[in-house]
């Protein structure tokens, strides 16, 4: 039992640097971050930085969501960001709840490409 705590400290850190986690990119202009909608994946090999999630009332345009997000992908030094989806809170639903707040919601990930960055490789 006693050394359970630093097996769990290692599996976590495993966990993060393979999914990024630990990677500290320097943050560049939102219009540098290229962007991939649903469907779509770049070409590059890439890792994934941070999941991004914005949402605004159900009237905001698509666009605005996106560039919310590039905002913060550009925030982490993402290279791209991978637009997973965008759904509204009502969608699927049997009934509609009238006390649930309707929003919109884009989810998707901040991605960098490791060849791009060969300073991580070191």
């Amino acid at each position: 039992m006693k050394y359970f705590p630093a097996l769990l400290m290692t599996v976590l850190a495993a966990g993060l640097a393979a999914c990024g986690g630990g990677v500290q990119l320097p943050a560049v202009a939102p219009e540098q971050v290229e962007i991939f909608m649903p469907g779509s994946l770049p070409l590059e090999e890439y890792e994934t930085l941070a999941t991004i999630q914005e949402q605004g009332p159900l009237g905001i345009a698509d666009q605005e969501l996106i560039d919310r997000a590039r905002a913060r992908a550009a925030e982490r030094g993402a290279d791209a960001l991978l637009i997973l989806e965008i759904r509204q809170t009502t969608e699927g639903a049997v009934e509609m709840n009238l006390a649930q707040e309707q929003l919109k919601i884009l989810e998707g990930r901040a991605i960098y490409y490791p060849a791009k960055h060969p300073e991580l490789n070191q």
